[in-house]
């Protein structure tokens, strides 16, 4: 019997964001009699967890800092562990991630880039480059999640092309469906336009410029049925429930916490809103577009990449409230253009972005690379 390639992801905790979401797909995924999926974090989890199974999941604490003891003890469980293939994800985890894995000679290494965070945006200091920039080059070969990160990656670090491979996000489309595939829905009012979204409610998804937004559109056209609907929670939260109590939009704003099934939200949407300061490639986005649901987002690169002006969606330069109102208005008064947006963007996620294929571009990426260490 062929022996199981074991593949261990190094998290830095098992959170619900767009990374831990990529690998928990990959860790159910993938075919169970081919590969053994296990993943490592590196802090508790605050907030919602993934459902990761307990026995494939390892928790190994290391503080921030430099900690050799650490960094030979992570060698050694990779080590002991057997494993062919460690993928690190982000920053959080390349530094004692790639190093341990080089030290434990595992075959592959393998580290994936999937958008900058809130921090990151301030500037990234010149020696964690410098360290990023070295790691990467001991890695087997970057993942990126769009073009956009590999191009950006690429220019930072100096890195081959030959050395970066882009693997979009995939949607499973068994599970997200548009709202005519679900039935009717008992809590949505059919008259009501309703814009939502589903997000972790940090400062780099820029939620604030969505509630100024949908105020002012109740202001300029008071006579529309119009509501926003916010799925999710996080540290801004109290912040943002202020916000939007401050407006006259606030009767027809609904904070609707976490979910563990995000499946059911989307079609009540009748227009998904991404904000977002900085994006990878949006998970909630592609669950959108499973649904059928038009899309408006922030004209940044990680949008812009992949998501097609008035094709799939209407972009408005990023934190510009006025501008993302005026496309609001615009949806909610053209019902023939969200119609045919969601449309477009249904055909579009079945053709390219299917869970099937993401899986299968993983299969081929880590089978090629096997083969080639081997």
């Amino acid at each position: 019997m062929q022996k199981k390639v074991r593949v261990l992801h190094l998290l830095y905790a098992l959170g619900v964001g767009g990374a831990e979401r990529r690998v928990l797909r990959l860790g159910l995924g993938l075919d169970a009699d081919r590969y053994d999926i296990h993943a490592l974090s590196l802090r508790p989890v605050v907030g919602a967890t993934l459902p990761w199974p307990p026995e494939r999941h390892t928790y190994f604490p290391i503080p921030s800092g430099l900690h050799r003891d650490r960094l030979l003890g992570l060698a050694r469980f990779m080590r002991e562990g057997q494993f062919d293939v460690v993928h690190t994800h982000n920053w959080a985890t390349m530094f004692y991630g790639v190093l341990a894995a080089k030290l434990a000679r595992v075959p592959v290494v393998l580290h994936g880039e999937h958008g900058r965070n809130e921090q990151d945006r301030a500037g990234i200091p010149l020696r964690r480059e410098i360290a990023a920039a070295t790691l990467a080059r001991l890695a087997t070969r970057v993942v990126a999640v769009n073009e956009s990160i590999a191009a950006d990656v690429q220019g930072r670090w100096k890195l081959p092309s030959s050395r970066i491979v882009c693997v979009p996000n995939g949607v499973d489309l068994g599970r997200f469906k548009p709202r005519s595939e679900r039935g009717p829905d008992t809590g949505r009012d059919a008259d009501e336009f309703v814009i939502g979204t589903i997000a972790r409610f940090d400062a780099i998804k820029n939620l604030p410029c969505l509630i100024r937004a949908f105020g002012r559109l109740v202001q300029a056209q008071p006579q529309l049925k119009v509501r926003l609907v916010l799925v999710g929670a996080g540290p801004e939260l109290e912040a943002l429930s202020q916000l939007a109590r401050q407006g006259a939009a606030a009767s027809k704003i609904d904070f609707v916490g976490e979910t563990a099934t995000p499946e059911q939200w989307y079609p009540r949407f009748d227009l998904f809103a991404n904000t977002s300061h900085s994006e990878g490639m949006s998970n909630s986005v592609l669950e959108a577009m499973a649904c059928g649901v038009p899309i408006v987002a922030s004209a940044i690169a990680g949008n812009l990449c992949w998501l097609h002006e008035g094709s799939n969606a209407l972009f408005f330069p990023s934190d510009d409230d006025a501008a993302l109102a005026a496309h609001l208005q615009r949806f909610a008064t053209e019902p023939g253009l969200a119609q045919r947006m969601g449309a477009e963007n249904l055909r579009r996620v079945h053709a390219e972005y299917d869970n099937s294929m993401f899986l299968q571009r993983y299969d081929a990426l880590y089978q090629k690379l096997l083969k080639t260490a081997g």
